[in-house]
């Protein structure tokens, strides 16, 4: 819908109609949406925004796909 923001990292489910904003690395799904849950803890979350690892090359992104996968907000840290 119009004006509607879904945040980085979220994951919508499959015929949802997302009539307000979704925060960042959620999960939701429905009619109307609504959130299930949070991917991360918010921390990790915070950590994961201020990579911006979407705008890295495919191959960073592969070199450290089980970091960012790992949900171990050490190792995350670690690339920043």
């Amino acid at each position: 819908m119009p004006g509607v923001h879904i945040g980085d990292g979220s994951i919508i489910g499959a015929d949802s109609v997302v009539a307000s904003d979704i925060p960042p690395y959620t999960i939701a799904a429905g009619n109307p949406c609504h959130v299930i849950r949070k991917r991360f803890d918010d921390e990790l979350t915070e950590y994961l925004l201020k990579l911006k690892w979407w705008d890295w090359d495919a191959e960073k992104i592969f070199a450290h796909l089980e970091i960012l996968t790992s949900g171990d907000i050490r190792k995350v840290k670690e690339l920043l």
